[in-house]
């Protein structure tokens, strides 16, 4: 019997689009820190020309060219902010999300105004100190715009302090139903009452009288929430009583019927059908990803070299052996290959038992505690990366016992082949860096997997790579 992966629920549940956030709606969320950015960004582009022009030349130069330049570089952020939907309330809320698309976009439109002015030949009349002066104010700025908006929205979602849509919850008789709540709330709504089916009450879901009495009245929309599929008969029952009641009714699923639907939606005929695995990239797409390997690879193995020679010889004083360690893994397809790691063992272990590291293992050296926490040892599979048997970004590889192991007993887990494995990955950044000591943390990591297969871009390399960055100097859970 193999586990299917569970997706989490989705947190955009309601089918109302005036949904209210924090005592006005959406709209007047995405409008005011619209309204924000563009005002900072044209004050920054003013403040960064007269504060250079002081601290340069003595003087106050007249700003208004440089006023006009914020107003260009205001408006082309903030219609590139809308086009990736990060006024939204939801993705206000996640502070890390809005630092990557500050730190992707505004460099973007900065590269685009300074292409302007050379093509325009203005070079002579726009400062360039003035521009990187510019930049680091608006950088600064929009931060800590970001870190007010993240702490006051935060601070007023777990104090309940604004009013949110009531919920009528209706689930079947057994699911737990906190981390629906906890999701929902993220979302604006607040389950007020839960009505919960149990499989053999099919009158219960079929009576409309139940529904009432559970408080449908005092609500303002309805959440479906199933994963029961021995019992569909009683979803049925369900929505067609419910269609007697003049509220919007929203169904979302977990299990494999949530995987399914967390697919890319198109139409077959006068049907909706989900695409569960994209189709391999394109000619295009993998040139393009390769292209990205090849630079990052040769660019981080020659900036990297001085570290790995100190590595190697701290490896080579620290205890007996070679200073490198291969072991086979499976890559895309399936296809086997040598992947390549500095030795942070006593031991050499490639065969059918292979057992993952864990906190204080006694097979790791002193100089090997301290590269894979690091995650140095890792360094040498840039020249797996150079070889075109890995990517920069994908999952991770495993030991082939493992990949035997955890083959069997999760479902999706083949599909992990469906691209070339990496030395980072959207789960590494995601939490699942590390040990994975039961089949529910391999089965997140797979999850994880996926959603990264199925939604590749180059955009999501770059992505994954910056937050990998940050997220290395988190070592807790890697030993």
């Amino acid at each position: 019997m193999t586990i299917p992966v569970e997706h989490n629920w989705d947190p955009h549940l309601s089918v109302k689009s005036d949904r209210r956030w924090f005592g006005f709606n959406s709209f007047a969320i995405t409008g005011i820190a619209a309204t924000f950015d563009f005002i900072l960004l044209l004050a920054a582009s003013a403040a960064g020309h007269l504060f250079y022009e002081r601290i340069a030349f003595g003087g106050l130069a007249d700003p208004s060219l440089y006023v006009g330049i914020g107003l260009l570089v205001a408006t082309i952020f903030v219609l590139a902010m809308f086009g990736v939907h990060a006024y939204r309330p939801g993705e206000m809320l996640s502070f890390r999300r809005q630092l990557v698309l500050i730190s992707a976009l505004l460099p973007a439109v900065l590269l685009f105004l300074l292409a302007v002015v050379l093509f325009l030949k203005l070079d002579t009349t726009v400062s360039r100190g003035a521009i990187i002066t510019t930049s680091v104010l608006s950088m600064g700025g929009l931060i800590a715009l970001r870190l007010c908006w993240h702490r006051h929205l935060h601070r007023a979602v777990a104090r309940a302090a604004f009013p949110t849509r009531r919920v009528l919850l209706i689930c079947p008789g057994t699911m737990p139903t906190e981390p629906v709540v906890q999701r929902a709330a993220l979302s604006g709504l607040s389950v007020k009452y839960t009505m919960r089916i149990a499989e053999a009450d099919l009158a219960l879901a079929s009576t409309s009288d139940a529904y009432e009495k559970h408080g449908i009245a005092e609500v303002d929309e309805v959440l479906v929430a199933w994963s029961d599929y021995a019992n569909l008969r009683a979803l049925e029952e369900c929505l067609i009583t419910l269609r007697q009641f003049c509220v919007p009714v929203s169904v979302m699923f977990g299990g494999i019927v949530g995987d399914v639907v967390e697919g890319f939606a198109q139409t077959v005929g006068e049907r909706r059908v989900f695409q569960t695995h994209r189709p391999p990239l394109d000619v295009y797409e993998r040139g393009l990803k390769r292209a990205f390997d090849i630079v990052f690879s040769i660019a981080a193995l020659v900036l990297m070299f001085p570290i790995c020679a100190v590595v190697a010889v701290a490896i080579k004083l620290d205890s007996p052996g070679p200073v490198f360690f291969a072991q086979s893994r499976k890559g895309y397809s399936g296809r086997a290959f040598r992947i390549l790691k500095f030795r942070s063992m006593s031991v050499m272990e490639d065969s059918t038992d292979v057992r993952q590291a864990t906190r204080n293992d006694p097979r790791v050296t002193r100089v090997g505690s301290f590269i894979r926490s690091t995650s140095l040892d890792e360094l040498p599979q840039f020249w797996n990366v150079l070889r075109g048997d890995m990517s920069v970004v994908g999952p991770r590889p495993h030991a082939l016992v493992h990949d035997d192991l955890y083959g069997a007993l999760i479902a999706q887990y083949a599909s992990r082949r469906h691209v070339k494995p990496g030395l980072t990955g959207w789960a590494q950044i995601n939490g699942c860096r590390g040990e994975t000591p039961t089949v529910d943390r391999m089965a997140d990591r797979v999850r994880h997997d996926i959603w990264y297969i199925n939604n590749w871009s180059l955009w999501l390399d770059l992505k994954i790579v910056f937050l990998t960055m940050i997220c290395m100097v988190d070592r807790s859970n890697v030993y």
